[in-house]
């Protein structure tokens, strides 16, 4: 069976999406964590594992998504855009949401962004992954195609 290049963009669309939804929800999970251990001041252990286990997780999410991207890939500028423009934006909404010339951002706060965020984090990846597979080389060597 012959794969498609649409396929190769569609898993790594789905790939991003996943990955950032993984990055909300251990956020929303640490906040719930952080809430409940104010109420009752009995979570710290796990809060701090969750910390750890967290980070594990998400690290191995980012490496298996620039794997994905930069070497399994076929290498669409396009996919490699998209993740440029999605990390950027996620990464430079803190600091356009207090821009005075966007004031209608404050009226889309579906997720409220901090720098300590696992989202945050995740969109700095993800727009080091596009700029990355944007300036590798597509398999267009002056050797002829070889690698070195």
């Amino acid at each position: 069976m012959i794969r498609k290049p649409v396929d190769r963009v569609v898993v790594s669309i789905c790939g991003l999406i996943v990955v950032l939804g993984v990055a909300w929800g251990c956020d929303r999970l640490m906040q719930f964590f952080r809430f409940l251990n104010a109420q009752f001041f009995t979570l710290n252990t796990i809060i701090l594992w969750g910390y750890a286990l967290v980070a594990l997780v998400l690290s191995g999410l980012w490496l298996l998504l620039a794997w994905f991207e930069l070497i399994r890939e076929s290498r669409n500028t396009w996919v490699s855009l998209i993740f440029l423009l999605i990390g950027l934006s996620i990464v430079a909404y803190p600091a356009l949401y207090f821009t005075p010339l966007l004031g209608w951002l404050s009226n889309i706060t579906l997720v409220q962004l901090a720098p300590t965020m696992y989202l945050f984090s995740t969109g700095g990846i993800v727009a080091v992954i596009g700029v990355l597979g944007l300036v590798i080389q597509r398999g267009k060597n002056k050797n002829g195609g070889r690698g070195g």
